[in-house]
């Protein structure tokens, strides 16, 4: 189900009216009704069946963690929800039998994987079904994250819900602002994007599309995370950042500090910590990164590809961190941060072109085109003046906003300001938001990219 339909929202908007106005102790219930709605809504039965099934096992294997709390037969359990992901993955891959993927498997197992290995370490008491089937389920986050973890869910979910003024208008305006940047400029840089790569151009139109694509895939990711936890506050859950300006990053490993952080920080805990991290030795510690990162590949896709996307940021964070012991806290190196962020975001975007291309000759053609200079004609591309202009005039927001952003919180910063400042602001983010839906290249909204990994 696309998050911008109507159907979504009028079910989040009536979620949220029912909490604030039935009996606050009816929370767990009404969230549980929410998201039974949202999975009665998914247009397959494959969509919901699975959902439910790896519900009630993690709930089942929770409650045998009470009493069987053995090494082998934890490992076990992690297996089961690993397989289910791996066989609907990567069964087309491996054989001429192709399976529908169920809509958020990526990021529910990781939350069932995140729920009973917290019960194993004894970080989480065992919760009754109804608690875990909000937490797996929770409509804002099932198809796309964030991968939130169940401490702190089932912490405010056993809370009685409090209507709190500040929240909801600050929940509705991170809620607007996805929705503004899907609509007004990740679907815009995203067609753009394609028109460029759809030309049959060489040279340097690839690179600028690459440069599109790169800023589309942030947009496109930011924005739903940006609606889901606008939803998610309003409803009385407060989940932390996804991102915080990725592209101002001065190397790979402050990049994934930066970008999917509720990703990169699942890595971190469930896969890197539990190898050894940093603690067995230097050689152990850059395998253990390399193991991560492919496991980052294989999660987000089912070809070879992702595999060489995610083994090239581990390997190149390998490298990074021999250059960082070897170089130590030289002082001159502060003179090198701006440098230090291009260099970084060029190798993210060239790692990017493994992401999104189907084989490595495509991959080998994009990387080797900006050894093909050419100037850059928008009548070449099949751009009209007006999208050419929009091009930089998109890109140009997104890198004032991210700077902005990289200091100051915008949603709590707007809060503060003065009525007729976001009122002038919201004018205009309903100007270009009605322009862009109706009138915009891109005004069919697709669906979000990251709900097919």
């Amino acid at each position: 189900m696309n998050v911008l339909s109507l159907q979504f929202l009028m079910l989040a908007a009536v979620t949220c009216i029912l909490l604030w106005i039935l009996p606050k102790s009816w929370r767990p219930v009404l969230v549980g009704i929410g998201c039974a709605c949202f999975l009665g809504m998914l247009s397959k039965p494959v969509h919901w069946i699975y959902a439910l099934c790896l519900i009630g096992y993690t709930w089942g294997m929770g409650e045998l963690l009470k009493t069987h709390h053995d090494q082998r037969l934890f490992a076990g359990m992690i297996a089961i929800p690993v397989m289910g992901l791996c066989i609907f993955k990567y069964a087309g891959y491996f054989s001429n039998v192709s399976l529908i993927t169920p809509l958020g498997l990526s990021f529910y197992t990781f939350k069932a994987i995140s729920y009973l290995s917290d019960r194993y370490a004894g970080k989480l008491e065992q919760q009754n079904l109804l608690l875990v089937f909000d937490y797996l389920a929770f409509f804002p986050t099932f198809e796309a994250g964030p991968i939130n973890r169940p401490a702190p869910f089932f912490e405010e979910l056993k809370q009685p819900f409090h209507f709190d003024y500040q929240d909801q208008k600050n929940g509705a305006f991170q809620c607007a602002c996805g929705i503004f940047e899907k609509l007004v400029i990740a679907d815009e840089l995203g067609y753009l994007a394609n028109t460029i790569f759809q030309s049959h151009l060489t040279g340097w139109y690839l690179s600028l599309g690459m440069i599109l694509y790169a800023f589309n895939l942030y947009a496109d990711f930011d924005a739903y995370s940006n609606l889901a936890i606008g939803i998610s506050r309003m409803m009385g859950f407060h989940l932390p950042a996804n991102f915080h300006t990725p592209y101002l990053a001065h190397s790979l490993k402050d990049f994934w500090r930066r970008w999917h952080i509720s990703l990169s920080s699942w890595l971190k805990d469930y896969v890197y910590i539990p190898l050894g991290g940093s603690h067995k030795g230097y050689l152990r510690k850059c395998i253990n990164i390399v193991i991560v990162f492919l496991v980052s590949g294989f999660w987000h896709g089912s070809t070879v590809m992702f595999v060489l996307w995610g083994l090239g940021h581990g390997v190149i964070m390998v490298l990074e961190d021999l250059l960082r012991v070897k170089l130590g806290s030289k002082p001159w190196l502060k003179y090198l941060k701006i440098p230090a962020v291009l260099l970084n975001y060029i190798i993210v975007t060239a790692l990017w072109a493994l992401f999104r291309s189907p084989d490595l000759a495509t991959a080998g053609t994009i990387l080797s085109s900006v050894f093909h200079p050419c100037s850059i004609s928008w009548q070449a591309i099949g751009m009209t003046l007006n999208e050419y202009v929009w091009m930089f005039i998109l890109l140009s927001i997104m890198i004032v906003t991210d700077l902005l952003r990289n200091r100051w919180n915008m949603i709590e910063g707007v809060a503060k300001c003065p009525w007729f400042v976001r009122w002038l602001l919201y004018a205009v983010m309903l100007v270009l938001f009605l322009i862009f839906a109706n009138y915009g290249t891109a005004y069919n909204p697709s669906d979000f990219i990251y709900v097919t990994f």
